[in-house]
């Protein structure tokens, strides 16, 4: 910015002028973090039409305590900017603290939308999204695309107007009263930095003001979460009990009776890890295929998954890592750690083993981590022969490439262990234009359900075509979930609902499945010891905060998201059993040995 070449003089210019310029800019900025608010209000509005009038207004005014914590240090830097007497640097000091927060403006109308699927704010440990899917993604919404790009301008103009306003003010007065005036205000911002006058600075847990699973993310801003959880301390290594004590709480302990497993020896095994499946979605009408395989199959209807996204899904899918912690085990500092992954141990039994996902490979590092976790061949958009299939946001529709897949599998040699990682059911919930043509929506239905209704024809076709080779008469499918999706009733849901998946076995014979006791609580973190019993892998370790569905007993399942832990499960879910199971984790990452040697009686 230029200096103004007749600035007022030192008589003219009083301090209150200046004050009164940043009040403006101040005042200016929340308004425009109010109106964000109201936007993630409207946009979202289906999760706060329960909300009374007050409950509302209790949201917005304890949100303008968290804008406040953004905004007031924000305008004393840009002062302090503006005091810089060289002008090339004051230029690039102003224009770097408005690009940054304009970015920061930028990701909290990203969140109005975002919010649903990641089920949380963005955050530090959000960034892998940043090189995820295609950079279009979010002109699908062409409103709030509009929106967003309207209040970055307008973000941009009261910075610029103000700095013009307020510039010329500061240049008149003596150094003597710049120092004044900034040691003035340092009590203020310390004060709004803050939050208030409170023992602590407010963090996260202070946004829970209302008993409701969505009522924080109204009342937060996506500045402060992603500003914040730089300042996050770790992970921490917990330590309550000796290794001993701690087992007895653990799932293993509880153990009543061990059912035999069938071996299942030489058998093929197919897994679909399906993209944002809850359990609620699963109906008749809207999936009949997979509502009729239950029947035939094994289900778990007691059954959770260990993370809320995809990164942490195919973790304890493939490798029984549950996600206990803000940052994915993928992208954390603990993703060197040794851990055996499921494709491992097929592989030591001669197994050939694939990865299918329709995405663009490399696609939240599941190309790195399949490999590492024993499954050598990758099939993902690069290899899809037709890109004319490509849904233009994530990769190729799920019913092509599921086709692909069972030609591909039809090559392989048995036995053979392949994982399907579907992807139509992500946002932006996108099908075939032929498919739309067919598909009769309900009033005021969400968006999934039609990615649903797609899903389960996709999977039929994919059995259609399995069931003509010679494979398929000896090959066990394994349907999971890898999270859930956005609440059918979300005024109704609450924290454990987020985390209810389906869990099916099925085979075309099905006396191989017996043993599975399917009446007991279930998590993905489970299927890595029960493959392991089925298929005779050796594996002779054990994950202690699963237990192998082939044997009966109370359990406890340890739910995590949002820095907010719970229970369920059969077990008496005491403040022991959340200390051991967060210990056992925390020590398995750090001390790098998240299966121990089994136990005799454990």
């Amino acid at each position: 910015m230029s200096d103004n070449k007749n600035p007022t003089s030192n008589q003219d210019t009083k301090p209150w002028q200046i004050a009164g310029k940043l009040l403006i800019f101040t005042i200016s900025l929340l308004a425009l973090y109010l109106g964000i608010r109201i936007l993630f209000l409207g946009w979202n509005f289906v999760h706060f039409r329960e909300f009374s009038a007050s409950e509302i207004a209790v949201c917005f005014l304890q949100g303008f305590r968290f804008d406040a914590v953004v905004v007031v240090p924000m305008v004393f830097i840009t002062l302090l900017a503006l005091l810089i007497p060289v002008r090339l640097i004051r230029f690039l000091a102003l224009n770097a603290i408005t690009l940054g927060h304009a970015a920061l403006i930028f990701g909290n109308f990203i969140d109005v939308e975002l919010v649903n699927f990641m089920g949380r704010r963005f955050t530090k440990s959000s960034l892998y999204l940043a090189t995820e899917g295609q950079n279009t993604n979010m002109l699908q919404y062409g409103f709030l695309a509009t929106i967003t790009f309207v209040g970055l301008a307008v973000f941009l103009v009261i910075c610029y107007k103000n700095y013009f306003k307020i510039h010329p003010l500061l240049s008149a007065c003596s150094g003597k009263v710049k120092a004044l005036f900034v040691v003035a205000m340092i009590p203020l911002v310390v004060i709004f930095g803050r939050g208030g006058l409170q023992y602590k600075p407010i963090s996260f847990v202070d946004a829970k003001v209302l008993p409701h699973t969505y009522a924080h993310h109204l009342v937060l801003n996506t500045s402060f979460t992603f500003l914040k959880s730089f300042g996050k301390t770790g992970f921490q290594k917990e330590k309550y009990f000796s290794d001993a004590e701690m087992r007895k709480y653990l799932n293993p302990a509880q153990t009543t009776k061990q059912n035999s497993a069938q071996d299942a020896k030489g058998y093929n095994l197919v897994v679909f890890i399906v993209e944002s499946l809850s359990k609620e979605y699963l109906s008749p009408t809207r999936t009949p295929y997979l509502t009729e395989l239950i029947k035939k199959g094994v289900y778990f209807d007691k059954s959770y998954a260990n993370g809320r996204r995809s990164i942490e899904g195919i973790a304890s899918i493939l490798a029984g890592i549950p996600a206990l912690m803000e940052e994915p085990f993928l992208n954390s500092e603990f993703a060197t750690n040794e851990f055996m992954g499921l494709g491992q141990l097929f592989k030591k039994q001669k197994y050939r083993t694939s990865f299918f996902h329709g995405a663009t490979n490399g696609t939240m590092r599941f190309d790195v981590f399949t490999k590492a976790s024993g499954f050598d061949q990758y099939f993902g958009k690069n290899e899809y022969p037709d890109k004319t299939q490509d849904d233009g946001f994530w990769g190729i529709y799920d019913e092509p490439f599921l086709q692909f897949a069972c030609e591909k599998m039809t090559e392989f040699k048995s036995p053979f262990a392949s994982v399907v990682f579907t992807l139509s059911s992500h946002q932006p919930f996108k099908t075939p234009e032929s498919f739309d043509k067919t598909y009769r929506a309900e009033a005021n239905e969400l968006p999934i359900l039609k990615t649903i209704s797609y899903l389960d024809l996709s999977l039929k076709n994919f059995m259609a075509c399995a069931q003509k080779h010679a494979w398929f008469d000896k090959t066990i499918f394994l349907f999971v979930a890898d999270h859930t999706g956005p609440a059918i009733d979300e005024t109704n849901s609450d924290f454990e609902q987020k985390f209810e998946i389906p869990i099916l076995f099925y085979a075309k014979k099905p006396e191989i499945l017996q043993g599975l006791n399917p009446n007991q609580y279930a998590q993905q973190i489970d299927l890595f010891p029960t493959l392991n019993d089925l298929f005779r892998l050796g594996y002779l370790n054990t994950n202690h905060l699963a237990r192998t569905l082939y044997n009966q007993g109370p359990k406890t399942i340890a739910l995590y998201s949002d820095q907010t832990y719970q229970l369920v499960g059969d077990t008496e879910k005491t403040e022991n059993h959340l200390k051991a199971i967060k210990q056992y984790f925390s020590e398995g990452l750090y001390d790098n040995r998240l299966y121990f040697p089994q136990v005799k009686g454990n």
